[in-house]
């Protein structure tokens, strides 16, 4: 009987949850899927903003890994400190684990204590606790100015800064807030998602500028 192979799926973001579940259901059950990741609870990215306006609830875009055990994925928890491709070795918490295959899909981390001022002056729409905080800070602004920062590129889903202001700007007109609060982005991209090409950056420019909101390349 040929002996099962180790798969080593580093991060636990969408691409490696997804990846740990596809390659699970797609492989004998002599090799090993495991799965590593520093946090307890995975929360679904592209619901963090309907969260930010009240249209979803933690409970709701909130899973802890332990599930995808059910799925026969192994999981484990910790820091990783050292990659090595050759040896497809990894250093976690100081223990060294060894795979057949490495699958790296550790995303980016936030920084924006890199910017002085930043982490203290807004909230941070790319985490959980962000967007939880501005849920409830909203509620409390009646009035004034919302600013949309995109403080530096490269940045994580291209469409979220225009995604959250359109989202701010229907729950200000669903508050009857809208006369009272004015809603910008600022940017130093060239148009919105330039990744896109020019066309659809001149549609969502269009389509953010159609409800009110100020666009600042």
């Amino acid at each position: 009987m040929a002996q099962g192979k180790t798969l080593l799926i580093l991060g636990g973001g969408i691409g490696g949850i997804v990846a740990a579940s596809r390659l699970r259901k797609g492989l004998p059950r002599e090799h090993r899927v495991v799965l590593i990741e520093r946090e307890v609870r995975y929360a679904f990215a592209p619901s963090l903003l309907w969260l930010m306006v009240g249209l979803r609830t933690r409970d709701k875009i909130v899973r802890s890994f332990a599930q995808l055990k059910r799925q026969g994925v192994e999981c484990t928890r910790g820091e990783i400190t050292r990659i090595d491709p050759e040896r497809r070795e990894v250093q976690i918490n100081g223990q060294v684990f060894t795979g057949d295959y490495l699958v790296i899909a550790l995303g980016a981390d936030l920084a924006p204590e890199a910017i002085p001022g930043l982490a203290e002056a807004g909230y941070n729409l790319y985490t959980l606790e962000g967007a939880e905080q501005l849920r409830e800070a909203r509620l409390e602004f009646r009035q004034g100015r919302m600013v949309i920062l995109v403080s530096a590129v490269p940045f994580k889903c291209p469409a979220a800064p225009y995604e959250a202001a359109m989202l701010l700007e229907y729950d200000c007109r669903k508050r009857k807030l809208r006369e009272e609060i004015a809603i910008d982005v600022y940017t130093p991209e060239p148009g919105p998602m330039p990744v896109a090409g020019p066309e659809v950056s001149r549609q969502v420019r269009q389509m953010v500028e159609s409800h009110g909101i100020g666009y600042h390349p």
